[in-house]
């Protein structure tokens, strides 16, 4: 697994069960329990950690997400279209349906999440981890992925066409069917079992 750096955890404020509005949020906090509303709208969030919060809104696009850790959290349907993950983990979240549309993600770890229908199409990755994730029918279009992992991931109809996958390891991952662009699919490594769906995508034909 490439090496990420990890999030800062310097949290100096704890707050449980108490309804917060975003742009109340402060650098190194530990929000537990919360909900987060929103009134005016924010461009940025660094050092905080969101442990099993309620969001009551799920439109983040054009945002920055600094050092930032979501844990036990449903985020599932949220918009976070041209938005930036610096630094960031997710672990054991939702994020059914999600848009990363255009985003940049850096030093992002994602473990444990289900995350089917998950669209990142058009998107940046550098330094990105998906371990035990469920990204069945998620959406990698058009992505350009640098130094990324899928570590025991289900991988089911997940779409990568038009991305190039040199360097891209499926091998511990589940699939049965994917979509990818041929052209772009040299130098991805992948299990024996799964080269008849990748043999069935470059129109080979496998007989016993």
């Amino acid at each position: 697994m490439n090496k990420i750096i990890a999030p800062s955890k310097n949290y100096l404020q704890t707050l449980q069960h108490e309804t917060i509005m975003l742009e109340e949020i402060e650098e190194n906090m530990h929000l537990i329990n919360c909900d987060i509303d929103c009134r005016f709208g924010r461009k940025q969030l660094q050092e905080v950690q969101f442990e099993n919060c309620r969001f009551l809104l799920n439109d983040y696009s054009q945002m920055e997400f600094l050092d930032i850790t979501f844990k036990k959290c449903d985020l599932s349907n949220f918009n976070f279209t041209k938005s930036i993950f610096y630094r960031c983990h997710f672990h054991s979240c939702k994020l059914i349906g999600s848009q990363f549309i255009h985003s940049k993600l850096k030093d992002v770890y994602w473990q444990d999440c289900l995350m089917n229908y998950a669209i990142f199409s058009e998107s940046t990755f550098k330094h990105v981890c998906f371990k035990d994730c469920q990204l069945e029918e998620a959406f990698f279009q058009n992505v350009h992925l640098d130094q990324v992992d899928f570590l025991k991931c289900q991988l089911q109809m997940a779409d990568f066409t038009e991305s190039k996958l040199n360097g891209i390891d499926f091998s511990t991952s589940d699939f049965v069917d994917i979509k990818l662009t041929p052209s772009l699919a040299s130098g991805m490594a992948i299990r024996y079992d799964q080269a008849a769906a990748i043999a069935a995508i470059l129109g080979v034909i496998i007989k016993d």
